[in-house]
């Protein structure tokens, strides 16, 4: 299963990709947020408005 990992950027004012693994494997990815200390989350984000949700 593929995982993308998204950190919160100040200057993007949002979410942002910082790591994909596991692309090869074709399906939808897993989404996690990184805190930037060794902490994730999951996150769904919603195709249409982009939004972010915990």
């Amino acid at each position: 299963i593929p995982i993308t990992v998204y950190m919160y950027d100040d200057d993007a004012h949002g979410l942002i990709s910082i790591a994909e693994y596991g692309k090869e494997y074709g399906k939808e990815p897993i989404q996690v947020l990184y805190h930037g200390y060794g902490h994730y989350d999951s996150v769904l984000i919603h195709p249409k408005s982009g939004r972010a949700r915990l």
